[in-house]
């Protein structure tokens, strides 16, 4: 999805993007993608200010961060202004890791067939149980730095990565399947994936149990940038105080929390290279708890969980190969060729005889998968194809491995990106009668 320095979008993020109505403002800096902070008025601004310089009063800081705090808390404008760039940097870096990112429309919506799907309306029936204000809590934390980043981040930074010790889907349900499919990609494509660990994405960080977890998140954040860390432990913990946990049906189970997966090489991070190191991430596939459960209520339970690792582990493919470089300079255009290509990987992964070896009812439901987390939302930045791309984008790839006169040959995974390269216009053209 990404060009240079920039990576790959987690396959499900755009469903909760596409969900929140908040109204926001937007800020950036050279080298980053645009953020999203919230409006809020000056009277809670002031009160928030007041909040954070109690706070601080009580820290043992060294000269240069107390220097930093009391300059942000001189002012509403200057606690604004300090949020708001320390915003930037952390959501700066999940952009250069691959977890987040915020570009323009690509493609005339007049021109597409579009529709919503069992995906979107699931996620749609989810976010209308949870109370009003503890969403905006979850979205937005103190001036933007939420427990979404912290959830986020403490994906990034958890351990351990070997895919047996990673619990995952309901009850840990999904580990063993999951588990195997993980250690067949390593060895089905023909890159060096041995230092690629697997970790579960949840909600459970926000538990009463996790204090020590959601510390340890802190800590790392403090190592590159101790205000960010700050607001982020003053938006988290108050709310969690506050109650907030209590408007999620499920509490920290709730699968809004998780509705995601990524994909990560800190390699491959450009500007953030160094800074992620600093906080001991190493590269991964991280797999949402919530996107796990989405696939089993909606009845593509038996396939979903798996084409979805295998489009994140095409990313890990991709980051072999360098095939995030392209000379395609629409930004939304060049992450939609990379997001269709890892949807090609996985169903050529998931048909093949040597990879899952579907049949041909649970092919249809690899394809439905994909279909699934297609989006209409063409102006939003996280768009990522229409349903109909990404669906025929998989269809694509299971005739090219059903069509194959070996049916125990591997396809290099360069020759198969060549030849997804060659098919793309195709997929892409306009399908509006």
């Amino acid at each position: 999805m990404k060009r240079s320095i920039l990576a790959t979008l987690a396959v499900a993020s755009l469903a909760t993007m596409s969900l929140t109505g908040a109204t926001a403002v937007h800020a950036a800096t050279p080298g980053t993608a645009a953020v999203t902070t919230s409006v809020t008025p000056s009277a809670d601004v002031s009160h928030l200010r007041a909040q954070f310089n109690a706070h601080v009063a009580g820290l043992d800081l060294d000269a240069e961060t107390r220097a930093a705090v009391e300059a942000a808390g001189a002012s509403d404008e200057a606690l604004v202004a300090a949020a708001t760039q320390s915003l930037t940097q952390l959501t700066g870096i999940l952009t250069d890791a691959g977890v987040d990112s915020e570009w323009p429309g690509a493609i005339d919506p007049g021109d597409y067939q579009c529709s919503t799907t069992d995906f979107r309306e699931w996620a749609g029936g989810q976010v209308a149980q949870i109370d009003p204000e503890s969403w905006d809590w979850y979205r937005n934390g103190f001036l933007g730095l939420s427990p979404d980043l912290l959830v986020q981040y403490w994906a990034l930074m958890r351990t351990p990565t070997d895919p047996h010790e990673t619990a995952l889907g309901p009850d840990g349900a999904d580990t063993d399947e999951l588990a195997r499919t993980f250690l067949s990609l390593q060895r089905f494509w023909d890159v060096d994936t041995s230092n690629v660990g697997l970790v579960s994405l949840d909600g459970k960080i926000l538990g009463p149990d996790a204090s020590a977890d959601r510390q340890f998140v802190y800590a790392g954040i403090a190592k590159i940038s101790p205000l960010a860390a700050i607001f982020l432990e003053l938006g988290v913990e108050g709310g969690l105080g506050s109650g907030m946990l209590d408007g999620f049906p499920g509490g920290v189970d709730n699968p809004m929390f998780s509705l995601n997966a990524f994909a990560i090489d800190p390699d491959h991070a450009g500007d953030s290279k160094e800074m992620l190191e600093t906080l001991g991430i190493t590269r991964r596939v991280a797999m949402g708890q919530g996107i796990l459960q989405m696939w089993d209520e909606i009845g593509l339970g038996r396939v979903g969980g798996r084409a979805v690792l295998a489009h994140e582990f095409g990313h890990q493919v991709q980051y072999d190969n360098n095939l995030f470089e392209t000379d395609i300079t629409d930004e939304a255009e060049a992450t939609r060729r990379t997001e269709l290509m890892a949807d090609a990987f996985a169903t050529y992964y998931t048909v093949h005889k040597r990879g899952e070896a579907l049949n041909k009812a649970y092919t249809l439901q690899n394809l439905e998968t994909f279909y699934n987390v297609g989006d209409c939302s063409f102006a939003n930045p996280g768009h990522h194809g229409t349903p109909n791309q990404r669906y025929g984008a998989s269809v694509w790839a299971a005739d090219l491995t059903k069509g194959e006169d070996n049916q125990g040959h591997i396809l290099p995974s360069m020759t198969f990106a060549d030849r997804f390269e060659r098919a793309l216009p195709e997929l892409t053209a306009p399908d509006a009668n």
